[in-house]
């Protein structure tokens, strides 16, 4: 069996071509997918972090230790980054502790969040009100994100499947009916414009994904994947097709 499909991939010199690039895609994808997982933590547990801020400010707490209380009552990626950030406080300054938990969390929002507090701290302003205005603003921004990319999730992986899918599965099963491999027509040329149309309108329709959704560097790299399945499914359609009729 394995033979065989080595057999049907020497046949298909563009599937042997991405076969390589796909494997170290892959590899290149899985670390970005997982770092825009951690942001999407860190993003969506902010909110929550500033109301309980907020609250134990209104309690009567520093604002030192109403970042202490709230990182020890958390398990997740933000408390155990702002956890960290509040030790190292101790060697350095509040401020500068909030600083390194903004760079390290590599998060848009949290950088805004802490540039917008030491603004309030050099202004005098009511520290349980900002905080408060920021859990309600920042779940809003949230909820919106959410529902944006969900939006446009939808429509970049209906573009996906159109292109990558869809268009190589006909285009393969109208060629193979109309030219079986039992014809013995010379299609080799053929079919190679075939396998590298197929390939290339894939990977072009992943990088306008990417780019949609705003993670291009994660979908260019997975891009020789899809690109790979892609001709691989246009060949299995051609031969089956062209056994069946």
């Amino acid at each position: 069996m394995l033979w065989q499909l080595m057999e049907r991939l020497n046949d298909n010199p563009t599937a042997m071509f991405l076969l390589p690039l796909a494997i170290i895609g892959i590899g290149g994808a899985i670390p970005l997918a997982l770092e825009s997982r951690r942001r999407s933590s860190i993003d969506g547990a902010l909110p929550e972090m500033m109301e309980l801020i907020s609250a134990e400010l209104g309690a009567g707490l520093g604002l030192e230790q109403a970042f202490a209380d709230v990182a020890k009552s958390r398990n997740d990626v933000a408390g155990s980054l702002l956890d960290q950030a509040l030790v190292r406080a101790q060697a350095t300054s509040f401020t500068a502790a909030l600083a390194k938990f903004a760079l390290e969390s590599r998060s848009a929002l949290v950088q805004r969040v802490v540039n917008l507090l030491d603004a309030a701290l050099e202004q005098q302003a009511p520290l349980q009100e900002v905080t408060y205005r920021m859990s309600i603003e920042y779940e809003k921004l949230n909820s919106l994100m959410r529902l944006k990319e969900e939006k446009v999730f939808g429509q970049a992986f209906t573009m996906i499947v159109l292109m990558g899918l869809m268009l190589p599965c006909i285009t393969g099963f109208i060629v193979g009916i109309f030219a079986p491999p039992s014809t013995g027509y010379p299609l080799a040329s053929t079919l190679e414009a075939l396998y590298l149309f197929s390939a290339a309108a894939t990977g072009v329709t992943v990088a306008i994904s990417g780019r949609m959704l705003g993670r291009t560097g994660q979908y260019l790299w997975s891009a020789p994947a899809w690109m790979l399945m892609s001709t691989l499914l246009f060949q299995g359609v051609y031969i089956m097709a062209g056994n069946m009729f």
